[in-house]
């Protein structure tokens, strides 16, 4: 049971009849936050100790508290349906009275089912044997509500779930299941004793560590997660998804894991970290904030890494360029071949470092599991003959339907996308003279257009593939994200790229609505590298603005919306007098949940900027070298200080994304090449045959050497193979409590003077008992071929 602690000095303390909590009231100016302890199906209010405040008095007593963390997941419930109404609080304060006002009888029956369902979730979590403590917010409209677990709860809930911990470093820092220590049966002379507790690793530096140090936090938050959500044994089976996804009458407002404000000052003391990503701050951030999204930091760190290059090389030829007037010169087919090559190679060395990070973390060989339900889910109610458990069923057939409309919407809107392209270039062509400074103001300012234009859409066209996902009504969000990712490929790659197609390949000499088009000087590929230098440009300063600053804009619009504050107190900068009041807890939940997703997304384009038409334009390699340093800071300063703590996730790579740029690596070789080929004055003077002889010779070669780097380097290397095989020996030996043993030369203890080892003429075991060896009868034999004969006879008839 927890603990309480009454609070003393000038506030005073009344219980409502029949309503079971007692609600602390200090007077003042300015009112105490209470807190609560779940006991007994109803709450006990308690004045904050976590700040300071006007109130006059003495404090309450702080809780006695070891450097053990007692709570590591959060759930903040909705108390009443707004701050200005009145529920539950005393109308003996006159200060209350006066500015809260009466709620009507549809408010209050709302807020007393909320609070009858709140009750019993959380006396469900305590029979689970989870600890919880429940405290107000700032304006008493939300109840917060942070669990944790004890450490024989958690060494329970492992067991059960043959949770893998991390072994000490004499056992090569694998991962094994977690298993109770075993004293042995006396009828066996306790041989079968399996002493496995000192093998796992501690977490804890202090000299006394407790009974859960062997769980790190993130351990702690999976268990814990599990132990809310699954309907296993000892577990409560809240649908905490379906709570979140409730609507209108949704009484969970977040759901999230805690921060660690000394971890959190830790991974974020050194900026340059979060650049070089060393082994240590990788494993840093994987223990805070799980593998998804350690992966996608390494990921960002291996990727600038492998940029520098062809930052360095494309800023050299930038200037020969310069020199030349044109990027149609004789480093294009070097550059071509280099950029191929290394759009090519990228995912493959990408999936080695993978590996190698994917030992150290234990999930090399994780296996794909059963996913739960998205909690947007929604069909018919059936049994899942796999979990036994009731949850909605959506048929195959019905999908179909909603997948032709998502491809007939994409295949629309392609068009659709292509034509307001084509009338852009077109208004360019004939507008640009009357901008003010002549044709060459004229060009830069529709570029310029064109550019807002793309990054608008792209804007709109992932809320569509994001809401024709949605409709299609997947089961698990992993199949939800891969039909997402692919109709948000398929939009955006004829939106942001459909321009510079054009202008490579088509343009030229074209006639388009009946005028006949041409490229800027008469040259296409200077044309591209205009049109490409403002678009990157544009998502340099503009996107990673508008990232920077949506966490802030969506704060704004929670509090103006869904709290009822003013706008103007944020936008005149009083949104950390807002914010002071509060608790940590509850500052975290006033944060928007964090979304990989829009990360990965905004660097799959910014790659396909830097790929395409990297030999038209080399110095965007460079600006994209810049913008993915940039996108890494501002990306850091998100997930640290703006978003909530993202619920952990076990993953072996970065599907789909892996497979994303794989093609987007294969479109890039193809396209470099054909614009060499097809695009470049150099072979203006070849036949079309001859083009096509160099362009499949030039494919080809690169997707041999392709070949050939893979069954040189595999996508997991040697070493960690057998790392692998090393852990899985030294984890069987452990768990078993194998002792391996030195051999050893007994030679010395023979006794020579014995007697010899008799050699038999042969084994005389077999013959007593084996088969009776066979006997010759010529009656038997004739009798059988009699019988043959017959049968021959009889099947010719």
């Amino acid at each position: 049971s927890s603990r309480v602690f009454a609070q003393s000095g000038a506030g005073k303390r009344a219980r409502h009849p029949g309503s079971g909590p007692a609600i602390a009231q200090p007077s003042g100016p300015f009112q105490k936050r209470p807190e609560m302890t779940s006991k007994s199906g109803g709450y006990q209010a308690l004045a904050s100790d976590t700040r300071a405040t006007a109130t006059l008095g003495t404090r309450a007593a702080a809780p006695v508290m070891g450097p053990r963390r007692a709570y590591d997941m959060c759930m903040v419930f909705r108390a009443k349906t707004s701050k200005n109404v009145k529920f539950e609080e005393s109308s003996q304060d006159e200060t209350i009275a006066r500015v809260l006002k009466a709620p009507s009888e549809k408010e209050k029956d709302t807020m007393t089912m909320w609070k009858q369902r709140r009750e019993a979730m959380l006396k469900s979590l305590q029979n689970c044997g989870l600890n919880v403590l429940c405290f107000y917010s700032r304006d008493r409209d939300e109840i917060i509500c942070k669990i944790g677990a004890s450490g024989e709860k958690l060494k329970m809930t492992a067991a059960r779930m043959k949770y893998k911990l991390k072994l000490k470093d004499e056992y090569l820092k694998a991962y094994a299941e977690y298993r109770h220590d075993f004293a042995g049966r006396p009828e066996m002379n306790f041989t079968d004793r399996r002493i496995v507790s000192p093998i796992y690793a501690v977490h804890n530096e202090s000299d006394f560590p407790g009974d859960d140090s062997i769980f790190s936090t993130l351990d702690k938050i999976f268990l814990i997660n599990h132990i809310i959500t699954s309907r296993d044994k000892d577990c409560a089976g809240i649908q905490v998804s379906n709570m979140l996804y409730a609507g209108a009458h949704q009484e969970l407002r977040s759901y999230f894991p805690l921060h660690e404000a000394t971890k959190l000052r830790e991974i974020t003391s050194s900026k340059w970290n979060w650049l070089w990503m060393s082994n240590d701050h990788a494993n840093k951030m994987r223990d805070y904030f799980g593998d998804r999204i350690a992966f996608y930091f390494v990921w960002m760190s291996f990727y600038w890494k492998w940029m520098v290059p062809r930052a360095v090389i494309g800023l050299v030829l930038q200037l020969i360029d310069v020199m030349c007037r044109t990027p149609d010169n004789f480093t294009a087919l070097p550059f071509c071949i280099f950029i191929s090559v290394w759009a090519i190679f990228l995912p493959h060395f990408w999936r080695r470092q993978e590996a190698k990070f994917c030992i150290q973390w234990g999930s090399l060989d994780l296996k794909e599991k059963l996913e739960p339900c998205r909690p947007e889910h929604w069909g018919e109610a059936r049994t899942n003959p796999v979990t036994r458990e009731v949850e909605n069923f959506y048929p195959w057939q019905k999908r179909v339907p909603k997948y032709i409309f998502s491809g007939v919407v994409v295949i629309f809107s392609a068009v659709l996308l292509i034509v307001v392209i084509l009338a852009l270039l077109f208004l360019r062509h004939m507008e640009k003279d009357s901008w003010p400074g002549g044709a060459k103001y004229g060009i830069i300012g529709w570029q310029v257009i064109v550019a807002i234009v793309v990054e608008i859409n792209n804007f709109l066209l992932g809320a569509v593939a994001k809401s024709l996902t949605i409709q299609e009504n997947h089961r698990t969000q992993s199949e939800h994200d891969i039909h997402q990712l692919a109709k948000v490929m398929g939009f955006k790659l004829v939106n942001s790229y459909f321009v510079l197609y054009y202008i490579a390949f088509f343009k030229s000499h074209s006639h388009l609505f009946g005028v006949e088009m041409n490229c800027l000087r008469n040259d296409c590929w200077l044309d591209i590298q205009c049109q490409l230098s403002i678009f990157v440009a544009f998502r340099v300063v503009v996107s990673n603005l508008f990232e920077f600053f949506v966490p802030k804009l969506l704060a704004i619009f929670r509090s103006w919306h869904l709290e009822g504050r003013s706008v103007a107190l944020f936008a005149g900068g009083h949104n950390r007098l807002e914010l002071a009041d509060m608790s940590p807890a509850e500052k975290q939940s006033k944060q928007e949940p964090y979304d990989a997703f829009s990360d990965f997304d905004e660097t799959l384009i910014s790659h396909g900027y830097s790929t395409f038409f990297a030999v038209a334009s080399p110095w965007v390699c460079a600006a994209t070298l810049f913008s993915t340093i940039l996108e890494i800071f501002i990306d850091m300063k998100g997930i640290t200080e703006s978003r909530q703590r993202p619920l952990p996730i076990r993953c072996r790579n970065n599907e789909p994304w892996n497979t994303a740029f794989d093609i987007y690596g294969i479109l890039g070789a193809f396209t470099n090449v054909l614009l060499l080929i097809f695009g470049s004055k150099e072979y203006e003077s070849w036949t079309t045959t001859e083009k096509l002889c160099l362009f499949v010779y030039l494919e080809h070669s690169v997707f041999l050497a392709r070949i050939l780097v893979m069954k040189i380097f595999p996508a997991v290397p040697r070493n960690v193979e057998l790392e692998y095989l090393k852990q899985e020996q030294i984890v069987h030996r452990c768990l078993e409590n194998i002792k391996v043993e030195q051999p050893q030369d007994f030679t010395i203890f023979r006794d020579h003077g014995g007697d010899q080892v008799e050699v038999f003429e042969h084994d005389y075991l077999e013959d007593e008992d084996g088969d009776a060896e066979p006997q010759l009868s010529l009656y038997e034999s004739g009798k059988t071929m009699y019988k043959g004969v017959r049968e021959v006879a009889t099947r010719k008839r």
